[in-house]
């Protein structure tokens, strides 16, 4: 057993026999030993805080996971397994702050989230500042209108061809998309006509998107 093994051992016998507010204050002594020190921190370091960590949160109730995901959402070095598992959780209470605002998620763990969310969820990381185009792709893949809607005016939000041609496509059941999506400034110049379409036409049904790229998203 090495060190890390021994430390959460006996963190973990400590919770089993402690009483909930002492295991909320051992939760809230390691989360103010980690942030005091996150800067300066090696990446061994924040593994064997990651570790520990994921044992305490096992003992808390969501009201100290709330507050601990609050906490943890504007630091750039917070416990990566950490962070996801919060990130991911399913009481909205708990996900949220990191979902809107943890500068340290990176686009591939949002947009897996974003795979299985639930429509709160999807609301949440549809309104993050900067949003990459796995994220937004994702967003669209799940075919969730309010999403859309949320992150298509923010310039911020990147969006990928296939995003566009899929955003159009969406337009022709949720009008107020064509708008939007013909105002950002990214969209590509052959894709305009289209939504150039929709804008005209009675029938939003007669505005297809290019064969090849529908085909192409799958």
């Amino acid at each position: 057993m090495n060190s890390n093994d021994s430390l959460i051992t006996e963190i973990k016998e400590v919770l089993d026999g402690g009483s909930p507010s002492r295991r909320e204050a051992i939760l809230h002594e390691l989360t103010e030993l980690f942030l005091d020190g996150a800067a300066r921190y090696s990446n061994e370091q924040i593994a064997v805080f990651d570790d520990v960590l994921l044992t305490v949160v096992e003992h808390v109730d969501r009201e100290a996971l709330a507050e601990l995901g609050r906490r943890l959402a504007s630091c750039a070095k917070a416990p990566p397994a950490l962070l996801r598992k919060l990130a991911s959780h399913l009481d909205i209470r708990i996900s949220a702050p990191l979902l809107k605002e943890a500068v340290a998620l990176n686009d591939d763990d949002i947009a897996t989230i974003a795979a299985t969310a639930s429509h709160n969820h999807l609301q949440v990381i549809a309104s993050r500042d900067s949003i990459g185009e796995k994220v937004t792709d994702a967003l669209i893949n799940r075919g969730d209108v309010d999403a859309m809607l949320k992150f298509a005016p923010n310039e911020q939000a990147r969006i990928s061809h296939i995003g566009f041609v899929k955003l159009i496509n969406a337009a022709k059941r949720e009008h107020s998309l064509t708008e939007i999506v013909a105002s950002r400034t990214d969209l590509p110049d052959e894709l305009k006509p289209f939504i150039a379409m929709l804008r005209r036409s009675s029938e939003p049904a007669q505005a297809d998107a290019p064969a090849a790229a529908v085909a192409a998203a799958g």
